[in-house]
């Protein structure tokens, strides 16, 4: 009878162990495996088979703990598993072994909260032989539960018994030494007297175009398996149109410190990533953080030229929300159509499309009581993304209702409440599923769709606060009492000690009634306050990252850091005063050092362009077409300049870039009527080829504040980047998108990879982010979505 498993209590926090469960049982023999997956995890995670290396003939599951459990950290499930070797069984019973752990994985998921359709198969040496068979050997008995795996990494598995030297005599390898081969002993007899058994134990001859994606890496020194067992692999993979990578690890052998390198982790971990985590389950992603570490990313494109578009799909109405992936289907939402120019909008729509194509699947209505500003430069109604934990998606209208769907559209729940239209919703795993979390607004806008002064007296029961809803019910679970910012992007983030927190700010424009200014710490399974740091004049709109437990905080012109533990300021350091700036002057490139103000607003930064990414802060500049970011170990203060705008003309590769304002535009004083009246300098939020003309698919004008005719710099809300790989996405109000290499030595030109258009200038207006799944990237302009991806004209348009 199977022993239960044994729960590993030293384990850290943030990992749960279960070891010794028995997945199958042969001939009495019990084969069990190790399960590491994450404590806490809002959605099903994929789970990485690891099968050990050791000849066929030794070796244990424990070394799953050495090479994979790392993957954990990142959100994978890690099962160690061990198979017979062949002092008790000969070929097959070894993958046999193999098909019947990931049946059992499958089989369970629900209990483990796995995600039953992302399991990939890892190993090393003759680990890597086997999980190359399991990504390409379908098993040929009946199955009642697939065994099939969804990507694989094979590191140094011989993939050709038949040419294996040890194998083949010669080099002087006698008829004695092959039969006393490992290989020998694998199929209980030499590849030269069962060559059909050979070939069936070997990835090379088992390559169809079914095969699953492969990652393979070998050691350039590698004396044991010859690196010739890999390319081939490699090579007949890609003839078979099966995505494969060969990375070769220069200076390797046979495994070894080279192969657990952060180099070769990050190959890894970005592998998985792409096959195993084909989701952007929120508009923060898969990380809650705005940022994905993959490796295929596409970098360049034109709407305008139709480069590189997959599709397109055309909306009937305005819309702002970043658009949501789960597997093959896309959630995001417009507001409802109307049939003329309008300015207020309450009810929204609910869009499932497929991903593959941008066909719709449905629509629903979803109504609220307060009108918002259509498109406005801060939010409308459509502002918050959607949240979806695989089976249900969360629709948010900030006009007052919150509703839930399956995934077939079917209502599960709705709600009457406001969600803030800048509020990035964030599923929060819980230990018996998960809740989503947003920032709740609680009095209403005007009848002109406005949040006015005169709630800045409001009581505490009027304030703005972090509300978490059971995903699963809509019933609320907790909320702060600290006062939340309209306009602040708090972040999940877990601190050294393993507490799962949110830094909340309050502060900023309208007159909030939230106090005192500053930021506070709360527990993001509570809400309660753990810290509260006042910061007079403080401007709460801003993303609230941590590093190395620092909340990183911009305040006026200085950039903090302060401690996570204690919510004391650690360090301050000012970043517009004499500062580095790599400029464009007159056509060329300079280094230069200069000096920004932030006004009476205290504003240096615009509202949410702040994200972390790696070791670096970036953000833009308030009032300067400035890209800037600062190291948050050393300090060091960088910024680029960036043309505030690209024009583009299909049929034409010329790029137009607006460097600076255009000289006939400069804004007269009010009641100058003399020549020598000096005009001021025209606010950089009004530097343009072409205002944005704010109309919708079917012409109409959709426009609340004539503020969104900007070009997506100065004062406004903007979207917040998306780091993917090592590539920032930068988008802008009026469509262009810089592409920065974020890991740069240098913020220089040469780390400006691309700019890129949503559309022509003035009719690519945009609010929402750039999401990442399956190899493509997302983008949601006013009247249309859009499919990016590498090499790739428009196939299709989709209505």
């Amino acid at each position: 009878m199977a022993q239960p498993p044994v729960a590993d209590k030293s384990a850290a926090d943030s990992v749960i162990a279960e070891r010794d469960i028995e997945f199958t049982r042969v001939n009495d023999r019990s084969l069990r495996l190790d399960l590491y997956r994450p404590r806490w995890t809002a959605v099903p995670t994929p789970v990485v088979v690891f099968v050990h290396g050791g000849g066929w003939k030794n070796g244990s599951r424990a070394s799953a703990e050495r090479t994979a459990k790392w993957l954990v950290e990142h959100g994978f499930a890690v099962a160690g598993i061990e198979y017979r070797l062949t002092s008790e069984a000969q070929w097959p019973a070894q993958i046999d072994d193999c098909y019947a752990a990931v049946r059992w994985l499958r089989t369970h998921a629900t209990r483990y909260r796995l995600d039953p359709d992302h399991i990939g198969a890892w190993g090393s040496s003759a680990g890597g032989h086997l999980v190359a068979l399991l990504g390409t050997r379908a098993c040929p008995d009946s199955e009642s539960v697939s065994s099939r795996v969804q990507a694989v990494c094979d590191w140094f598995g011989p993939t050709e018994l038949l040419t294996m030297p040890p194998n083949v005599v010669g080099n002087g390898r006698t008829e004695q030494d092959v039969a006393n081969s490992n290989g020998a002993k694998l199929l209980g007899a030499t590849v030269r007297d069962v060559p059909a058994k050979a070939r069936d134990a070997s990835a090379l001859d088992q390559v169809t175009k079914d095969s699953a994606p492969f990652l393979i890496m070998h050691g350039s020194q590698d004396p044991g398996v010859p690196v010739e067992q890999s390319t081939k692999l490699h090579a007949k993979l890609l003839s078979a149109g099966v995505p494969s990578r060969l990375h070769i690890v220069e200076g390797a052998g046979h495994g070894g410190k080279l192969f657990q390198s952060p180099e070769s982790r990050q190959v890894v971990l970005r592998f998985f990533n792409e096959t195993l985590r084909p989701h952007w389950h929120q508009g923060a992603g898969p990380t809650g953080q705005f940022q994905f570490d993959v490796q295929r990313v596409p970098t360049e494109w034109s709407v305008v030229r139709s480069q590189n578009i997959h599709w397109k799909k055309s909306l009937p109405e305005t819309g702002q929300s970043t658009v949501v992936a789960w597997g093959d289907r896309l959630f995001f939402t417009t507001m409802k159509p109307v049939e003329a120019d309008s300015e207020l909008g309450s009810d929204i729509v609910a869009w499932c499309v497929r991903r593959r194509d941008g066909a719709t699947l449905w629509q629903r209505e979803i109504p609220a009581r307060y009108p918002l500003r259509l498109s406005g430069c801060f939010s409308d109604s459509t502002g918050p993304p959607p949240v979806t934990d695989g089976q249900r998606v969360v629709f948010f209208n900030a006009s007052g209702a919150i509703a839930c769907f399956d995934f077939t559209g079917a209502e599960l729940w709705r709600r009457e409440l406001m969600a803030v239209g800048r509020s990035q919703p964030l599923l929060n795993p819980t230990p018996n599923g998960a809740e989503v979390v947003f920032i709740k607004q609680t009095y209403p806008p005007d009848e002109t769709g406005n949040f006015t002064h005169e709630h800045k007296d409001a009581p505490l029961a009027q304030w703005t606060q972090l509300q978490a809803l059971d995903v699963r019910t809509g019933e609320p679970t907790w909320h702060t009492t600290c006062g939340v910012n309209m306009g602040c992007v708090p972040l999940i983030s877990t601190l050294s000690d393993g507490r799962r927190v949110a830094v909340v700010g309050r502060g900023g424009g309208h007159s909030p009634p939230e106090h005192p200014d500053g930021v506070s710490m709360v527990s993001a399974e509570t809400g309660e306050t753990i810290w509260t740091l006042p910061l007079e004049g403080f401007m709460s709109t801003q993303t609230f990252p941590v590093h190395d437990d620092q909340v990183l905080v911009f305040h006026g012109g200085e950039h903090l850091w302060v401690d996570a533990l204690t919510g004391k300021i650690a360090r301050r350091v000012n970043f517009v005063r004499d500062v580095a700036v790599r400029a464009r002057v007159n056509g060329q490139w300079l280094s230069d050092t200069r000096s920004t103000s932030v006004g009476k607003q205290l504003r240096a930064i615009i509202q949410q362009s702040n994200l972390l990414v790696g070791d670096f802060h970036y953000f833009r500049s308030y009032n300067q077409p400035w890209l800037g970011r600062i190291h948050a170990g050393t300090g060091e203060i960088e910024f680029l300049q960036l043309p505030v705008q690209l024009s583009r003309t299909a049929g034409s590769d010329e790029d137009r870039l607006l460097w600076e304002a255009p000289r006939a535009a400069q804004a007269t004083p009010e009641g100058a009527t003399g020549k020598s009246q000096q005009r001021k300098p025209l606010p950089i939020q009004q530097w343009s080829f072409r205002v944005n003309d704010m109309r919708n698919s079917r012409g109409h004008v959709v426009m609340g504040d004539p503020r969104s005719k900007g070009n997506g710099w100065g004062h406004h809300a903007t979207a917040t980047p998306t780091a993917a790989g090592d590539f920032l996405f930068v988008p802008t109000m009026a469509g262009t998108v810089y592409v920065i290499r974020w890991n740069a030595a240098r913020l220089d030109e040469q780390s400006l990879v691309a700019i890129n258009d949503l559309g022509p200038a003035g009719g690519a207006w945009t609010r929402a982010g750039i999401s990442y799944a399956g190899g493509s990237l997302f983008a949601h302009t006013l009247d249309h979505i859009f499919c990016i991806n590498a090499n790739e004209h428009v196939k299709r348009e989709q209505p």
